[in-house]
């Protein structure tokens, strides 16, 4: 009877364990935390933000032109983001002669200005989760294993970074083979699986640790300390996905979180008010489209975050780092970038917003009272981004520009575990009881 009883068990035990944790992998994330008051259908959640970034300038050492790093039209199956302008003001001028819409600004002594959006995101966020979680827990080495459309693969397939090749990818490879079964191989594993795995790699503390740094680092000294942020991360992943033929680019953006940091970049200072700076990788998922592959912040999968733009630029040299200090202790500023839900704006913002007194906010929030009182809410960190001279594509300034949130994951992942593994065992005893019943 025992026998018989175990070999039942064992029978209903992984199916029931994996079905559990696959559901509890989708619901969870959206139950732990309180983010956001979104409303949207059963697949889809809408949301509405007011943006707002407000700058000044109190010291340039020459004249030039920079714009405003805000949040784009964005359009993709399961991830649209649309962006309307709601208010500018003071040195702001809007060049509207190309594709897009810019919001620029004299980089001079004394200017100021601001630029306020009103942004609606629509997300279907579990698509994304669910491929992540059907590779990561569920061992789907088949997973979306069909061709890639060959007009993706000519634009975000590129030559990946020399270092990365021969540093990285044995090193991955090796880690990898520990990962899979004696009978399968990197070979037969389809690339959505493998792409998924290899975030993991990067984006864990496997090769890279986390490090968050203000100022930007080069490759070479990245792999050399093995610490990094989430822009030296994403870059590495970027080369990695790209030697195994995988569709891969950047993103950039705000993740919408709870969140109050001043950041300091040569002398200059940018409060983030609910908007964690970060860079993270999307892949191409054949029928599916683009997909984020974060498993640092989760951006996508489970924080909503404001896309500001996306580049294939993987490297960082010496000289990118030279140029990007000139630049950024060529003037110095300070900057206000906050995000909030258009129903849950704080009272003090709508006052400065119908006072037309956005600088005045800047200036308060900088007092020596405010500084004193910079907290960050939940446990991330972050570096500013200032408007430069072109937009955010792969331009030396944009691209050596740290912006990062850190880990928050892991308990997460844990809590999904510890829940599936829990319902489980309580429908196992249930099972044994009734098979004693039975028996009796």
């Amino acid at each position: 009877m025992l026998q018989r009883l175990d070999k039942n068990v064992k029978g209903f035990f992984l199916p029931i364990f994996l079905t559990i944790l696959t559901f509890s992998s989708l619901i969870l994330p959206h139950t732990t935390q309180v983010v956001s008051y979104a409303q949207g259908t059963s697949s889809y959640d809408v949301y509405d933000f007011v943006y707002v970034d407000v700058a000044a300038i109190t010291y340039a050492s020459n004249v030039s032109e920079g714009y405003f790093e805000v949040p784009i039209n964005y359009s993709e199956p399961h991830y649209t983001q649309v962006a309307r302008v709601f208010k500018v003001g003071g040195d702001v001028v809007i060049d509207s002669s190309g594709n897009s819409t810019v919001f620029k600004t004299p980089i001079s002594n004394n200017t100021r200005g601001y630029v306020v959006l009103n942004i609606t995101l629509t997300r279907e966020s579990r698509k994304e989760l669910g491929i992540v979680t059907q590779a990561l827990y569920l061992g789907n080495v088949l997973l979306y294993d069909y061709p890639y459309p060959q007009e993706i693969v000519e634009k975000y397939v590129l030559q990946p970074n020399k270092k990365v090749v021969e540093v990285v990818v044995p090193l991955f490879e090796e880690w990898m083979r520990s990962k899979l079964s004696s009978n399968i191989s990197l070979g037969k594993v389809s690339k959505t699986y493998l792409a998924v795995w290899a975030a993991n790699y990067i984006y864990g503390d496997y090769l890279i640790k986390y490090n968050v740094s203000s100022i930007p680092r080069s490759l070479d000294e990245v792999l050399e300390r093995r610490e990094g942020d989430c822009d030296d991360k994403s870059r590495i992943l970027l080369s990695l996905l790209w030697y195994y033929g995988i569709p891969a680019k950047i993103q950039y953006g705000y993740v919408y979180l709870r969140f109050n940091y001043v950041a300091d970049v040569y002398g200059s200072l940018t409060r983030f008010i609910n908007a964690g700076p970060h860079a993270y990788v999307v892949i191409y998922v054949p029928t599916v489209g683009w997909v984020s592959v974060d498993l640092l912040a989760w951006a996508r999968l489970y924080n909503p975050v404001l896309i500001t733009g996306e580049s294939t630029y993987s490297s960082v040299t010496s000289e990118d780092l030279e140029e990007a200090k000139k630049f950024y202790t060529s003037f110095k500023y300070l900057e206000l970038i906050e995000i909030h839900e258009s129903s849950k704006l704080p009272e003090d913002l709508i006052r400065d917003l119908l006072n037309n007194d956005l600088v005045g906010r800047l200036e308060r929030m900088f007092s020596e009272g405010s500084q004193e009182t910079t907290t960050v809410v939940t446990n991330t960190t972050s570096s500013t981004t200032y408007p430069a001279s072109t937009q955010h594509t792969s331009t030396t300034n944009e691209e050596v520009t740290n912006t990062e949130i850190t880990p928050s994951s892991s308990l997460e992942v844990f809590s999904v575990i510890v829940l599936a593994f829990g319902i489980t065992v309580a429908m196992l005893a249930l099972l044994i009881i009734l098979l004693k019943s039975k028996h009796r």
